[in-house]
């Protein structure tokens, strides 16, 4: 028994707590495994398995917690307007997720299941983005920053976010080498 559960002070194990856990995992460089987030929380599999889901879908709630977080900090920092502004956002956004220790490490040592995580449909990261791209395109929309002609705003948003993926899992994709410096270049230019 730890010192923390015999003095009582064990944090309670619950969703959000293997969230976390799973997050620090993922930071951390290490991989992340429903097993190991059990056997850490005093809980059994398929008691994360109830929470979370299965494997995949624990890395891509962690992977859309870090990403949503990105990009409202990038959208509140970066200059300009309309599709300048998204640009740049997502730009800031792309330059993050090569940055980032966990996601690199992520990409590169399990290549197959990043891409089906962060690609996929079925899995949850890529439609929430989508539609976060899609909420601020909106609101530059609306207040006259931006116009997309025949082009709807959840299309648009849906190419920013393919746009940038290309750049983030060139490496996977093309073999070349990930490049923030084009997806920037990219983005101004479809965002013009």
């Amino acid at each position: 028994m730890t010192r923390a559960a015999a003095s009582g002070t064990r944090k309670r194990a619950d969703r959000e707590a293997a969230l976390r856990l799973a997050r620090k995992t993922f930071n951390a460089q290490q991989r992340v495994e429903v097993n190991d987030l059990a056997a850490a929380l005093g809980v059994n599999r398929v008691t994360i398995y109830r929470w979370l889901g299965d494997r995949d879908a624990v890395l891509a709630e962690v992977i859309w917690r870090l990403g949503e977080q990105t990009v409202h900090q990038a959208y509140a920092a970066v200059g300009g307007i309309g599709g300048r502004r998204i640009a740049n956002t997502m730009s800031t956004f792309v330059r993050h997720t090569l940055a980032h220790a966990g996601m690199r490490h992520f990409l590169t040592n399990e290549t197959e299941t990043a891409l089906r995580v962060l690609t996929r449909g079925e899995q949850t990261f890529q439609p929430r983005l989508v539609a976060l791209v899609e909420d601020l395109l909106t609101r530059e929309h609306e207040a006259g920053a931006l116009t997309t002609g025949d082009l709807g705003l959840h299309d648009l948003a849906y190419l920013c976010v393919r746009v940038g993926e290309s750049f983030v899992y060139t490496d996977a994709i093309t073999g070349e080498t990930p490049d923030p410096d084009r997806a920037e270049r990219a983005l101004h230019y479809l965002l013009r």
